[in-house]
C-alpha cells in the first residue's frame, strides 16, 4: 500500500485511538516535531513524518506514562532510539491482536 502525502487529523486520531482534540493539543505542544500544513479551510494536514512523531508522543505518554515535559526531553535526547522501540511495541501489539483473534475463533 502506498503511503499518503497527507493525513487528516481525524485519520491520525483513528490510527492511535485518540480523540481529535488530543492530536490537536499534541500538535500545538510539540511544534518542533509536529508541523502540519493547513489547507484553504485551515484544517491540519499531517505529513507521514508528523504522524510518526505523533506516534512517538503517543507511545511516550500513553505506554511509558511520561508527562508532556518528560516526553519532550526523551524526544530531544534520543528520537531515533525511541522510534525503533515504539515500532517494536507497535508490532507486538499487532501480534497480540492477531493471537487474540485466533484464540476467539477457536
Amino acid at each position: 500500500m502506498a503511503e499518503k502525502l497527507y493525513y487528516k487529523i481525524g485519520e491520525v486520531a483513528a490510527m492511535l485511538g485518540e480523540e481529535v482534540s488530543t492530536i490537536r493539543f499534541w500538535s500545538d505542544t510539540f511544534p518542533r516535531y509536529v508541523k502540519p500544513e493547513r489547507n484553504a479551510k485551515g484544517n491540519r494536514l499531517f505529513h507521514p513524518e508528523d504522524v510518526e512523531n505523533i506516534k512517538l508522543i503517543h507511545y511516550l505518554t500513553r505506554v511509558e506514562g511520561l508527562t508532556l515535559d518528560g516526553a519532550a526531553r526523551k524526544l530531544a535526547e534520543n528520537r531515533d532510539g525511541l522510534a525503533h522501540k515504539a515500532q517494536i511495541v507497535e508490532k507486538l501489539y499487532a501480534i497480540r491482536a492477531q493471537l487474540t483473534d485466533i484464540y476467539e475463533s477457536i
